[in-house]
């Protein structure tokens, strides 16, 4: 790769509209951009030097449902003095790296009750990642590259995200054409089992913010990353530049319940 910028992709939840869990009624695409060499010189080692210090190698997968729960590799954390350490190494390492974070949900309960037709909750959150790219990298450093990098899944939705993806690029969106996205140039695909730091770290920011969501009350874990999501420059604030929700905008009231527990 050769490409100045990565985008790492992870989602949360399931992108159909036809069966909707009522008790996690949402799909989320969570995005984290950085410099290739801000990832390579920086954000991997502080990550490795982590994972050595709790696990004595880097070959350890940083799911947040394993962590949430203690279990695999994780039972470490049911010894409160190493879960107190391990917790605020991990948080040390998430707020100290370089990059920005994007979040855009889906409310599939509330979008098909507002859509004779919907979107497809991949194409409106992959469409808002994208654009964000475009304000985040292009806007800033015009002469730059940038690839987007997926977790693999199976082959079936491998293609069908890849084909969404193709389709945004050439296309454009409702605010950015598809020639001001000629500066991405590719979207790859990795497995888990690759053990990419990127994907982790979106992993660990989008379960947050998706609960946070849900119940309208923020997550504890939000305020470690919150200076990393993308706001307007003129008043500070995530709605509709970091943080998108359709089909309606996250509210200003839980935004501010966000901002004064990052006091």
């Amino acid at each position: 790769m050769n490409e100045e910028f990565l985008v790492f992709l992870d989602e949360t939840g399931d992108h159909s509209l036809r069966h909707v869990d009522k008790e996690y009624p949402i799909f989320a695409l969570g995005a984290m951009y950085c410099k290739r060499d801000d990832y390579i010189n920086t954000i991997n080692p502080l990550f490795d030097e982590f994972k050595y210090e709790f696990f004595n190698k880097r070959n350890i997968i940083l799911h947040s449902t394993d962590i949430r729960k203690s279990r695999k590799n994780f039972n470490i954390l049911m010894n409160k003095q190493v879960r107190e350490k391990f917790f605020e190494r991990l948080n040390n390492a998430i707020s100290s790296s370089p990059y920005y974070f994007a979040f855009s949900l889906v409310d599939k309960m509330k979008h098909t009750d507002t859509y004779i037709d919907p979107d497809n909750p991949y194409d409106l959150t992959l469409a808002f990642i994208m654009e964000r790219s475009f304000f985040l990298i292009h806007k800033k450093y015009p002469d730059a590259k940038c690839r987007f990098i997926a977790e693999s899944r199976d082959t079936k939705e491998n293609k069908n995200l890849k084909s969404v993806f193709e389709r945004i690029k050439s296309n454009g969106t409702q605010f950015v054409s598809g020639s001001e996205l000629e500066f991405i140039t590719d979207l790859d695909f990795i497995s888990k089992q690759e053990n990419e730091n990127g994907h982790q770290i979106v992993d660990l920011c989008l379960y947050p913010l998706a609960r946070t969501y849900l119940t309208n009350k923020c997550h504890p874990s939000v305020p470690v990353y919150y200076n990393k999501i993308y706001k307007n420059p003129r008043n500070g604030s995530p709605i509709g530049y970091g943080i998108k929700t359709f089909p309606n905008n996250i509210s200003s009231e839980l935004v501010r319940e966000i901002e004064m527990s990052c006091i």
